[in-house]
């Protein structure tokens, strides 16, 4: 840590407000960059600074709670910080760190600005104060400074051409410092997949009926996606914020709808959910008007969320995307639909989302094919584009039996990047919305028993009924 002239011109609450960013949000890497430890004002603010900036330096990530608190002590106690700091300012820059990450920034855009702005104030006024102005020579690379000053390198970043041959030592340093494939909640669909999960804003659709358990099952998701400690957001044009709610606390507590509504489990409800709250993920739900909400509406209620809590999500789920407005206003019906999947690609791509999900019905022709191995492509209704803006399409199908028993699965309809067949088995109670993934054992009883059985009939030899699987299931 240096002396230096350079020193935020913005209050301290700022500048702690700017370590919070770069502790807990997506760009916080990107604010790391941009400053450095000794533009703050206070001592302890310029320690855990050099901490992080020290620490990403080496592990290109910025560090979690208990990795900097360890990397701040092992600091405190060199040489250079035993008499610089006294020993009650040591002991208050150590429990500063947990409320670093424990509280999400708000306004946190204007906090990244802020600093974007003063990154470049600092690297204009360093040119000014070398210029010559007498200098005809240098007007040249005078100027070229002052353009890389004041560029918007977010700007940049994203409109660089790259090159297969010349990048290929960057490219694989990003595939090591920046994740790209995120897996499911779910096992046995991460399975069907080339590299364990889907790319980064891969769009993921339910094919079914109507009225036959999507909602049922995008609330499952949801719910998969909150125990990975993620932040979910639910587009609702459906159904109704109550509804959705309604649905995520019976999957969640296993209760019927009757059983929540009574009141008796209240207190076992928020108990659960402070559990829940502890891992560090949310799920906010979205009622949005169907056919004229945009994925503009969205952004703006993302962006508003943002400021108002701090909460970035991870996940979409739309319920559902056909039946959005686009951007252009489209009155034809196919165009519209096919234009709202390009649009949400965007809006996942500007908001760094993990993956995005939606429902779509089959056509009337495709229904027959519920209670067959699987749904074709052709089997979608309204817009056929969609097979071709989605990542992977999943049928939601079951057989009577299957029905009768408790089970559904999700058949691969068509899959860019995996398997071009292949199912994910659930056992699902419609009474209290829950659906949970089979176990491996159940799972190969399964396959035996019922799935053999949609093809050929075979001699399964183990039962899996409701009454005995109970054992199995995860």
């Amino acid at each position: 840590m240096s002396k230096s002239k350079n020193k935020f011109e913005f209050t301290e609450e700022y500048q702690w407000d700017l370590l919070r960013y770069t502790a807990q949000d997506k760009n916080g890497e990107k604010a790391l960059k941009k400053y450095s430890d000794d533009y703050f004002t206070l001592v302890e603010h310029q320690i855990i600074a050099f901490a992080l900036k020290n620490f990403y330096k080496k592990e290109k990530r910025v560090p979690g709670e208990t990795m900097l608190r360890e990397y701040v002590v092992k600091l405190l106690n060199t040489k250079q910080y035993v008499d610089l700091v006294a020993k009650n300012e040591q002991v208050g820059i150590i429990e500063s760190i947990s409320p670093l990450y424990n509280k999400p920034v708000t306004d946190g855009d204007l906090v990244y600005d802020k600093c974007k702005d003063f990154s470049s104030y600092v690297k204009l006024k360093a040119v000014l104060e070398n210029m010559d102005i007498n200098d005809y020579n240098s007007y040249n690379q005078y100027a070229k400074q002052v353009s890389e000053a004041i560029v918007d390198e977010d700007e940049v970043e994203n409109i660089n051409t790259s090159l297969l041959l010349g990048d290929i030592k960057a490219r694989q340093f990003k595939r090591q410092e920046v994740k790209t494939v995120f897996p499911t909640p779910f096992k046995q669909i991460n399975k069907l997949t080339n590299a364990g999960g889907y790319e980064k804003g891969s769009i993921l659709v339910l094919l079914d009926k109507q009225k036959k358990g999507k909602t049922t099952a995008l609330a499952n998701i949801a719910r998969g996606y909150l125990k990975m400690k993620k932040n979910v957001l639910i587009v609702d044009l459906e159904n109704g914020q109550d509804n959705i709610f309604s649905r995520l606390e019976q999957s969640i507590m296993r209760l019927t709808k009757m059983e929540l509504l009574s009141g008796d489990y209240d207190d076992k409800v928020q108990k659960r959910f402070r559990k829940y709250s502890r891992l560090g993920g949310e799920v906010a739900v979205l009622r949005l008007p169907a056919l004229v909400t945009t994925a503009d509406d969205i952004q703006s209620n993302i962006d508003k969320i943002y400021r108002e809590t701090g909460i970035q999500f991870d996940v979409i789920i739309g319920d559902y995307f056909a039946k959005m407005g686009d951007i252009s206003g489209t009155d034809d019906e196919r165009k519209r639909i096919s234009n709202v999947y390009l649009d949400m690609g965007n809006l996942a791509l500007k908001n760094d989302i993990e993956h995005m999900w939606t429902a779509n019905h089959v056509t009337r022709d495709g229904a027959k094919h519920r209670q067959n191995t699987r749904y074709t492509g052709e089997d979608i209704a309204l817009c056929i584009d969609i097979v071709r803006h989605a990542h992977s399409i999943f049928g939601l199908n079951r057989t009577a039996e299957e029905l009768e028993n408790g089970f559904f699965r999700m058949e691969i309809v068509e899959q860019r990047d995996g398997a071009p067949s292949g199912r994910a088995v659930f056992d699902l109670n419609m009474e209290t919305q829950r659906a949970d993934e089979l176990s491996k054992a159940a799972r190969k009883v399964y396959d035996v028993e019922f799935y053999s059985k949609i093809n050929e009939d075979d001699d399964g030899t183990k039962s899996v009924t409701k009454k005995n699987r109970k054992r199995d299931i995860e």
